[in-house]
């Protein structure tokens, strides 16, 4: 939902998956010589560490979006591990406090916050806390503490429980954030509406007096001051029509794309290659993503981009769109620079591929026709 959010939370991610697999190697580490079985033992903090390298990959910017499917990858890792660890000191646990499987658990879940919602983090953490809890109902006889045994698995679930907690409450509060703005932008919009309208047409006002005064004025003005129509001047007459009527038509056939990256001002020589004015058909969300990646390649400091080439084809139901950038440096620091707009991108289009070559960086995703 909110992309550039999701990427300025990634140190949050890789924290979370460090913290986890600290707490599972040292815990595991300080408890090695009471277990019974060393496979199991290294098991344990390996399946936290498998579920922190499924977060962290998952939340990688060019992997985006984070998928269901990582969510519960990571839930599943976490459930192994509280498994394996109660495996591996079977017979020699005897108090419930020491378990670190659910703060781990806890710690990794915390980690997804800024990707899946409150709704999905509970459901995950749910389904953690019951193995869990069966864990600690198999284990209950064997701790020395004189309590009732649903005390053990209040003891045991309180860290799972309660980061988890904090992990939905922090995304349900992003999404909050993200809808409110999106509703303010949505009505700042509808506003202006009006102001763009008379903006676009005084625009539109202004490039017809600039080609009368390029090629209809200057004719007029010489036949003005000569007092006379020659033999020539049919001729003249019939070219600055047929130049004013060429004009006229690559003006009104211009596409939205097409009149944006020829604005004047901007740096990098672009190509839009697009007879079939395919993108008139972009939603809202391809635009913004594309004009925030297009004002990144302009930008020197971004980028150093020696040209750009655009290109839209129809292909059934969809369009494909081919962005060709020729840079000075690499084509690897062109694609990090660019990573937030291309993490962008993915998520508008679900279908982003990029190729690099030494000096190029291809850009292909498609769109359903509106």
């Amino acid at each position: 939902m909110d992309p550039l959010g999701a990427l300025a939370a990634r140190p949050l991610t890789l924290g979370a998956a460090l913290a986890a697999g600290r707490v599972a190697g040292v815990d595991a580490g300080l408890r090695a010589t009471g277990g019974s079985s060393p496979w199991t033992a290294a098991g344990a903090p390996a399946a936290v560490a498998a579920g922190g390298v499924v977060l962290v990959v998952a939340a990688t910017p060019l992997r985006a979006p984070f998928g269901s499917g990582a969510l519960w990858c990571v839930a599943g890792a976490c459930a192994a591990s509280g498994v394996l660890s109660a495996l591996a000191t079977a017979g020699s646990n005897p108090f419930v406090r020491d378990d670190w499987a659910g703060i781990a658990a806890g710690v990794l879940l915390l980690g997804v916050a800024p990707y899946r919602s409150a709704r999905e983090i509970l459901a995950a953490g749910g389904a953690v806390a019951v193995v869990l809890a069966v864990v600690v109902l198999v284990e209950a006889p064997g701790f020395v503490t004189p309590v009732p045994t649903a005390s053990y698995v209040v003891v045991a679930l309180t860290p799972l429980l309660a980061l988890t907690a904090a992990s939905a409450t922090f995304s349900n509060v992003l999404v909050g954030h993200v809808e409110g703005w999106v509703s303010r932008a949505t009505g700042f919009r509808r506003a202006s509406t009006d102001d763009l309208r008379v903006t676009l047409a005084r625009s539109v006002q202004q490039d017809r007096v600039t080609v009368l005064n390029r090629e209809v004025v200057p004719f007029f003005a010489r036949l003005v001051e000569s007092g006379r129509i020659g033999e020539g001047d049919a001729d003249e007459a019939r070219r600055v029509a047929d130049s004013l009527r060429a004009s006229l038509v690559a003006d009104a056939d211009a596409t939205w794309l097409a009149r944006r990256l020829a604005a004047p001002g901007r740096r990098v020589p672009t190509e839009v290659v697009d007879p079939d004015r395919l993108a008139d058909r972009l939603g809202p969300e391809h635009r913004t993503a594309l004009w925030a990646l297009f004002a990144a390649v302009d930008d020197v400091e971004v980028v150093d981009a020696r040209s750009l080439r655009v290109e839209l084809e129809a292909e059934e139901a969809r369009v494909d769109i081919a962005i060709e950038l020729a840079v000075e440096s690499s084509a690897a620091a062109a694609q990090r620079s660019l990573a937030p707009c291309l993490t962008v991108l993915r998520l508008v289009s679900g279908d982003l591929r990029v190729d690099r070559k030494p000096s190029h960086l291809t850009l292909r995703f498609s769109y359903d026709q509106h």
